[in-house]
């Protein structure tokens, strides 16, 4: 006979926690990162453009 799946509250509060800490390393790791690179990946084609292709004129 199989044990019927109860969670306890110290499960409960370990699940949260372990909610808390993955939202704590998506808005202040994650996002913060993936920012800086896209700006940084930006800006280097933007250089690549102007250092093959010469400066855009107006």
């Amino acid at each position: 006979m199989t044990k019927p799946n109860i969670q306890t509250p110290t499960s409960e509060k370990s699940t949260r926690k372990n909610e808390l800490k993955a939202l704590g390393f998506i808005i202040f790791l994650l996002f913060p990162a993936l920012t800086i690179a896209g700006i940084s990946i930006y800006g280097f084609i933007i250089w690549m453009f102007q250092a093959f292709g010469g400066v855009v004129g107006h």
